[in-house]
């Protein structure tokens, strides 16, 4: 199990947090075909600064999932300001 996290900012923080709600059509639902697991952040201050903790089982199939058009969609839809993204994964020194 890999645990990232994906820090980024958005257009609007409400549509991206009506995205990441519970139920059918969610993030939740998207990311969980795949086994991921995700927890929502968001800036108290700015809503448009935002985040997910992923817990991921299969880093191959979850970069190739990431690389999807259903995924570039999503991203589009949710207001992802691309050039914000990064990912921090966990590791032991």
């Amino acid at each position: 199990m890999t645990t990232l996290i994906g820090y980024h900012e958005v257009n609007d923080g409400q549509i991206w947090a009506s995205a990441w709600r519970q139920g059918p059509g969610s993030r939740h639902e998207m990311f969980g075909k795949i086994g991921v697991k995700a927890r929502t952040f968001r800036d108290p201050d700015n809503h448009n600064v935002t985040g997910v903790l992923l817990e991921v089982p299969d880093m191959e199939q979850f970069n190739s999932f990431m690389a999807s058009d259903e995924v570039k969609q999503a991203m589009e839809e949710d207001g992802l300001k691309i050039s914000t993204v990064r990912i921090l994964s966990e590791f032991s020194p």
